[in-house]
């Protein structure tokens, strides 16, 4: 028997809940819950179906520890707020996973009619494919009642690069932190823009001149 899809009300309070999480209890996450979450990611849609993504599930304590040391080193270069918001932020490196999800730079060549568009759209294409693939994981996440954290900054270091020991295809786009046993808070409403305000009928605006 096919199981029952959820509704489109499920599926918009799924997205709802989804929230970016500032810390992360220590419980273990449950391994089918980390499959479901690896499995999402599979299915995300992609330029030309290439499926560019690499998946670096980390559990090992020294290297999330090396993780955090290289976030914290790097944010020496910068200023005080830099610095402070770095702070705030490495503990969730120590999460009980973190997936650094990379993308294959060697996909984009095999794009359809890849040399005719050019290399700005083909890295355009592999960022919305990867864009795609996180928000994919972040989902399964929050069905799982997992939290989750989507870090950028630290997914650029080239030290962490050589921590995950990353081939020179793969380019690092983020890295995930994934929590459980603690549940994230609820967004407020306030903090998002009415859909209204952002959406418009035909055009964007007025045609010069009419």
């Amino acid at each position: 028997m096919t199981a029952a899809l959820p509704t489109a009300a499920q599926t918009l309070e799924l997205m709802r809940r989804r929230c970016t999480a500032r810390s992360h209890a220590s419980a273990p996450i449950p391994p089918d819950a980390l499959a479901s979450v690896l499995e999402a990611v599979r299915w995300a849609p992609s330029a030309a179906n290439r499926q560019p993504w690499e998946l670096v599930v980390i559990s090992d304590p020294q290297i999330k520890q090396g993780l955090k040391a290289a976030f914290l080193e790097d944010a020496e270069r910068y200023g005080p707020r830099y610095r402070t918001v770095s702070a705030r932020q490495a503990d969730l490196l120590l999460a009980p996973i973190v997936i650094a999800v990379c993308a294959n730079d060697d996909t984009k060549s095999s794009f359809v009619n890849a040399d005719e568009i050019g290399s700005d759209a083909q890295e355009e294409l592999l960022l919305l494919t990867m864009g795609a693939a996180v928000q994919n994981l972040l989902l399964m996440a929050t069905a799982c009642g997992l939290t989750s954290t989507w870090l950028a900054r630290p997914a650029r270091l080239p030290a962490v690069r050589d921590l995950l020991a990353v081939k020179p295809s793969l380019r690092i786009v983020a890295l995930v932190a994934l929590g459980c046993g603690e549940a994230a808070p609820r967004p407020h409403e306030h903090a998002r823009h009415p859909i209204a305000d952002k959406v418009h009928e035909d055009r964007f605006g007025a045609v010069d001149g009419g």
